[in-house]
């Protein structure tokens, strides 16, 4: 499974743009009155505008090439605030060989940065720069139905990691190993990694495999299109 693109929303266009594209460098693609979209190597992110009124909490991650972690990571505390969880500021992932930090944007979203030791290249660089973000890695998908949306998924050959069981109260990575990109089921209310912020319901759109379209609304309705094929 690959991620091509997402569409988050945010309160605040100027304020998330000046985040992503002034202080961390992404590439601005195209911008209009009630959207940006950034480039995050092979994947591209959309934040659309949306009223304050409407609550949302996203946490997504960006692969980085397998052997610049620590230089990821001096890179982005250079920026922002790297987050900790008992005075670390990084954890290993034995189940799938991979070293991740955490930082907050602007509005508060959970941002990763993930070097999967065995799935993503290595490179030769002394110095990180945005340029080196591979693709989108995970993106959340919060509901309180995560069964149906899990089968929902299967339908469509995105099946649990490593045929992993359903957690009604933990994170169902969906996707397979070898291509390096997950969705990450899990309830609302739950909170987030090396984070004090909670899960949300919240609005999102995924484009998947260039193939289908994964969608929620703010009230939780969960559904899959088909691209048409001239998209």
């Amino acid at each position: 499974m690959k991620i091509f693109k997402i569409k988050l929303y945010a309160y605040d266009l100027h304020k998330m743009r000046e985040f992503y594209c002034t202080l961390l460098g992404f590439e601005l693609l195209d911008e209009g009155t009630h959207f940006f979209d950034i480039a995050a190597g092979e994947s591209k992110v959309r934040f659309e505008k949306i009223e304050a009124s409407v609550a949302k909490q996203y946490h997504f991650a960006f692969n980085i090439p397998s052997n610049l972690f620590q230089l990821a990571k001096k890179w982005a505390k250079e920026r922002v605030d790297v987050l900790s969880l008992d005075g670390v500021d990084e954890v290993y992932f034995k189940t799938i060989d991979a070293y991740s930090c955490y930082f907050y944007d602007a509005e508060n979203n959970v941002v990763e940065l993930i070097a999967r030791q065995q799935i993503n290249p290595s490179v030769n660089a002394d110095t990180f720069s945005i340029q080196h973000i591979l693709n989108i890695a995970e993106i959340n998908l919060t509901t309180d139905a995560i069964a149906d949306v899990v089968d929902r998924l299967k339908e469509y050959d995105i099946t649990p990691l490593k045929g992993e069981d359903i957690r009604p109260d933990a994170l169902t990575f969906m996707g397979n190993y070898e291509e390096g990109a997950h969705l990450l089921i899990g309830p609302s209310e739950r909170l987030w990694y090396f984070s004090t912020r909670k899960a949300i319901i919240s609005p999102i759109q995924i484009e998947v495999n260039k193939e289908i379209v994964i969608s929620m609304t703010a009230k939780g309705n969960f559904a899959i299109s088909e691209q048409t094929k001239d998209r």
